[in-house]
């Protein structure tokens, strides 16, 4: 099997800028897929305008014409069904990989995670359905379709910068889970986009796999102790306990308050993402190093300024 012509959709969203940035350093074809409706402009980028309600009769059409191989998927994960209409059209036009809006901050393979984060249970249940479309033979002699999901732990870079990783840059203060010792991992967000290349150049390796990477894994302490060595200032520490918050805030997001999805998406991505001794740690295999978090850090306060 051999990758050549890749899509992407959801190239304007938090993810999707490093993801086309890295598809575009790397050998392959690019092509974004844009909305009809939208107002996104890719300079320099073949684009190809698809229906705003994804039918598949359209979708596949354009893949065929285009000549899409692989299609990578980086609108939210909330959008199980879309989703699924994209996985539909490509198993018809001959896709050859897939990467679905997987790049959890929690695991969708955990039952935990499952039962506490109805966001996770609809990843698992586009995953299941990729593994139904991908057991079938297609006609014609096509083949089968094959994928891959990526698991990254929280954006490291944005969820520091954005408070997801429960420190206030700004208000130099420290919100640690559970006395900020338990181990997690994240990675950065061009590291995500470099993962994605490396899938798509080693295809026999990733079929169908979900593979789990990270650019770390540290402990808040960790991050602490960088934080306060690089601004020369002592940040406040504010303790708390998952299991006080993950209730109240899990009530309030069953109500539906978005904000309430994020901060249980943040906690439980902090207490329970720890990938080190997942068999499916793909680091070595798709060559990606453990990053140098002191570096990481300098970088996300150099962009607060």
């Amino acid at each position: 099997m051999t990758i050549s012509n890749v899509a992407l959709i959801g190239a304007s969203g938090t993810l999707g800028p490093s993801v086309l940035s890295a598809l575009q350093k790397s050998s392959f074809k690019v092509s974004v897929l844009n909305r009809e409706s939208s107002k996104s402009v890719y300079k320099d980028t073949h684009t190809i305008t698809i229906p705003d309600d994804l039918n598949v009769q359209g979708l596949t059409a354009l893949f065929r014409e285009n000549g899409i191989d692989g299609l990578v998927i980086t609108i939210a994960g909330s959008y199980v069904e879309e989703q699924k209409r994209l996985i539909e059209a490509a198993f018809n036009a001959g896709v050859e990989r897939i990467i679905p809006a997987e790049f959890g901050s929690c695991d969708s393979a955990d039952e935990k995670t499952l039962e506490i984060l109805p966001l996770m249970a609809g990843k698992k249940r586009v995953r299941d359905f990729l593994e139904e479309i991908c057991g079938k033979e297609r006609e014609g002699g096509a083949g089968k379709m094959t994928w891959t999901s990526l698991v990254t732990g929280h954006f490291f870079d944005y969820g520091m910068a954005s408070g997801l990783m429960m420190f206030d840059l700004k208000a130099k203060k420290a919100f640690l889970q559970d006395g900020g010792d338990i181990t997690f991992s994240a990675t950065n967000l061009d590291t995500i986009g470099t993962a994605v290349v490396r899938v798509l150049e080693k295809p026999a390796d990733t079929a169908n796999k979900l593979l789990y990477i990270h650019s770390h894994s540290t402990t808040q302490m960790a991050v602490l102790d960088i934080l306060e060595n690089l601004t020369g200032e002592t940040w406040e520490r504010v303790q708390q306990s998952s299991a006080d918050l993950l209730p109240a805030a899990r009530k309030r997001m069953l109500g539906g308050d978005k904000h309430a999805t994020e901060e249980v998406v943040s906690i439980w991505g902090i207490v329970s993402s720890d990938w080190r001794n997942r068999g499916s740690l793909a680091n070595d295999m798709l060559g990606l190093p453990e990053e140098d978090l002191e570096n990481i850090l300098k970088g996300v306060l150099d962009g607060q300024k």
